[in-house]
């Protein structure tokens, strides 16, 4: 539940920020952390004077799934949002639960918090299907990342061996050829020009591009 991403682009004077739902979720969330594992440890230390209420658990679940899964929604579509350390809730009930469990086996007279081990295992589980999504997500960016780079690649392959055969090559010739709009050609040719494989030559309707060879390149 935790990952660095870039913090939103600040709104325009005047312009009313959206509502965030994060940004509602995790000082709530965070509150309610802290006053469950307060009350768990109360019950633990006080026995038979204190108990956690039984509405906590399903509620506070309830609430870190939200957080988590409004989080997860915001990074597939896209939305960025700043780093929110979420892991710290994870790591809190497991220091709790060893803590606990290692007094509980010195001193078996003090019985574990029927809540302990339940929401123990709920947390995991919401954060390790967390980091699942996420590692889903990273993989199918990198595989989308990596297709885009073959077909900018056979596109580049198709223009390179126009030039060869022809000498030249126009805007035109590469929308006809790769069948993409004037400004996908545009924004290819200009790719080309910057890795060096390309240079344009002419200017106006007499613009025309062709390949850069290894002598020109030095020169």
């Amino acid at each position: 539940m935790s990952d660095q991403q870039p913090a939103p682009a600040p709104c325009a004077p005047g312009e009313r920020p959206p509502f965030n739902e994060i940004s509602v979720l995790f000082p709530i969330l965070t509150l309610c952390t802290v006053a469950y594992l307060a009350m768990i440890t109360a019950e633990f230390f006080l026995q038979g004077s204190l108990r956690v209420p039984a509405q906590m658990l399903p509620v506070y679940i309830a609430l870190l799934g939200a957080y988590a899964a409004d989080k997860e929604i915001r990074r597939w579509v896209g939305v960025p949002e700043p780093s929110r350390h979420g892991s710290l809730f994870v790591y809190a009930w497991l220091l709790l639960f060893l803590v606990m469990i290692v007094i509980h086996f010195f001193r078996s007279e003090l019985p574990l918090p029927d809540d302990l081990t339940r929401v123990v295992l709920q947390v995991l589980g919401i954060f390790f299907g967390s980091k699942a999504s996420k590692y889903v997500h990273v993989k199918r960016q990198d595989a989308a990342a990596s297709e885009t780079e073959i077909e900018l690649t056979r596109r580049q392959t198709l223009l390179m061996e126009h030039l060869r055969a022809k000498g030249t090559l126009t805007c035109s010739d590469a929308v006809a050829l790769l069948g993409v709009s004037k400004s996908a050609a545009k924004r290819l040719l200009t790719r080309m020009q910057e890795q060096g494989l390309i240079r344009l030559e002419g200017e106006g309707r007499g613009a025309h591009y062709v390949a850069v060879h290894p002598v020109d390149a030095r020169s």
